[in-house]
């Protein structure tokens, strides 16, 4: 959907130059700039298997909890630090 947003107003980008003429590249280098950072949040999946159904995919990106509720077993929470 946001391409065919994209394609309708990249036309009327060439006339943002009469407004300022480095007005059409700012615009189109702050979105590229953000789509990289947004980029950055998305889930590592180097060496994980494909999903195949929608709710493999959604756990995708969640971290999974250990067992005592600590990730990797180093945190301590506050009453189990006043037992130590």
């Amino acid at each position: 959907m946001m391409c065919r947003v994209g394609s309708v107003v990249a036309p009327f980008c060439v006339y943002l130059a009469d407004v300022w003429i480095y007005l059409p590249q700012l615009i189109v280098g702050i979105l590229a700039f953000i789509i990289g950072v947004l980029t950055l949040l998305l889930p590592e999946t180097l060496g994980k298997p494909l999903t195949t159904t929608l709710e493999e995919a959604e756990s995708l990106g969640c971290k999974k909890k250990s067992k005592n509720g600590a990730e990797g077993g180093m945190e301590l929470n506050q009453s189990e630090a006043a037992k130590v």
